[in-house]
């Protein structure tokens, strides 16, 4: 790693960052702590009263072909000053006024060029990069998912970011569950979220935790201590990735039907909930989310919410009793103890259970191989399930009384002819046959 100082001021600052040679929001680059430009204005404010806003730390990456495939004509990225650099820009632009007073009102009166702004100039690797900031971010308040995403190679955290936020260097398209607009444009607000958009990168949390969640199978230890390795060393299977958008599309429609945003605390059960089920299941559907959030709603509010009937409910757990309700709020929210959250998913399933829930299991394996279908075939006497006519395995298909997706099993399933499969589209074996049986169109073998 080679480190040079020296000096810019901040007129030149601002004419790099506006000309996109200067990056100040790279793709590791932690995003606001809070919306509006209350931050901003007290840089600016700093800067304008000849205070230092402090030493900038920039990367430069004029010789590094990899990260120019990414960040094309940029000479410098922001490892440190982000915010500060971008206060400069937007304060320029005309963006905020800092008390009351707009740039273009004092430009007359004020040289950005008299405004000199320390800066460090490293050529480093990604990795060296990344260690840099997390070194000088000890001492400020940067939580362990800011940490864990400044790493700009990391594979996973490339898809993690792809679903919570659009990046121009990416070229991505978010998650709808993550989509967030403006209408004056400063001020974004999220569709599905009752939070600022990915606050202190609570929704890369959230994929993370949903990505080792899918990983595993099920309600698996998802914490700091699984989320950091597995952001430095892995490559997230798309089969891994697949199920964390399917939960996030549940997701999505539960909001829909709720009518209601979520939060964190029915956010933290809802995804409990769903990896609890696909524990069970690998191929569970939703097949009626109405029925589904009504239901889910229903225990949710009976475990959490005030002065319901399990108010003085005890639960024993671990040798220890505890008040249910209490139990159940904190023990959802400990995504680094899988055995707290089976037994949150334990407990809410008992009450869901017995309800209409609109979840179908349907069978891990959808269909028969042909050497299975061919015994299946010969046991029938080489004739199809429906018309009793001889039928060959090259023209035979498996057909389910029930249809897989609806949660049909295939020991109840039979061997037929292509073209009743292809007809008989939902209806139930012995439905089709009574309908050929009315038209005539039934051999007596039948």
């Amino acid at each position: 790693m080679e480190t040079t100082f020296t000096t810019y001021n901040a007129k030149e600052l601002i004419q790099l960052t506006l000309q996109k040679i200067l990056n100040p929001n790279p793709i590791p680059q932690r995003p606001p702590v809070s919306q509006g430009f209350d931050k901003y204005i007290k840089i600016i404010r700093s800067l304008l009263n000849n205070y230092t806003i402090g030493m900038l730390t920039l990367r430069d990456i004029t010789n590094d072909p990899e990260l120019q495939k990414i960040y094309n004509g940029a000479k410098y990225l922001v490892i440190d000053g982000g915010h500060r650099v971008r206060a400069m820009s937007k304060y320029f632009e005309g963006d905020f006024a800092v008390d009351n007073i707009f740039w273009s009102e004092m430009s007359n009166d004020v040289d950005l060029a008299s405004f000199n702004i320390p800066c460090t100039i490293v050529v480093c690797t990604s990795e060296e990069a990344t260690q840099m900031f997390r070194n000088i971010n000890q001492s400020t308040h940067v939580n362990f998912m800011e940490m864990v995403m400044s790493n700009e190679t990391s594979a996973a955290c490339k898809e993690v970011r792809s679903r919570t936020k659009y990046y121009e260097e990416y070229k991505n398209t978010p998650h709808e569950l993550f989509i967030s607009s403006s209408k004056d444009g400063k001020k974004f607000s999220s569709h599905y979220w009752d939070m600022e958009p990915n606050h202190r990168r609570k929704w890369d949390e959230y994929t993370f935790v949903s990505l080792l969640k899918a990983v595993g199978g099920g309600n698996v230890n998802a914490g700091q201590k699984q989320i950091e390795p597995y952001a430095e060393t892995e490559i997230p299977s798309k089969t891994a990735l697949s199920v964390v958008d399917r939960m996030f599309t549940d997701a999505v429609n539960f909001k829909i039907v709720r009518g209601k945003k979520f939060n964190t605390d029915d956010f933290n059960c809802f995804q409990v909930v769903w990896f609890g089920l696909f524990e069970l299941n690998k191929e569970f559907k939703i097949s009626d989310m109405k029925q589904f959030q009504e239901s889910f709603m229903a225990v949710y509010s009976r475990l959490t919410g005030r002065k319901s009937d399990l108010d003085e409910a005890l639960h024993e757990y671990e040798g220890e009793k505890h008040l249910l309700k209490e139990f159940f709020r904190s023990k959802t929210k400990n995504f680094a103890n899988s055995d707290d959250q089976k037994e949150c998913f334990n407990i809410f399933y008992k009450h869901f259970s017995n309800k209409p829930t609109g979840v179908i299991f349907r069978e891990e394996k959808r269909s028969f191989n042909e050497r299975e279908r061919e015994q299946l075939l010969s046991i029938q006497g080489y004739a199809c399930a429906i018309d009793g006519l001889p039928l060959t395995l090259a023209d035979s298909v498996l057909g389910h009384d029930t249809p897989w997706a609806k949660g049909g099993e295939l020991a109840k399933g039979a061997v037929i002819r292509k073209e009743h499969n292809r007809d008989m589209g939902s209806i139930t074996i012995n439905e089709y046959k009574l309908i050929l049986g009315n038209r005539g169109q039934l051999s007596e073998a039948a």
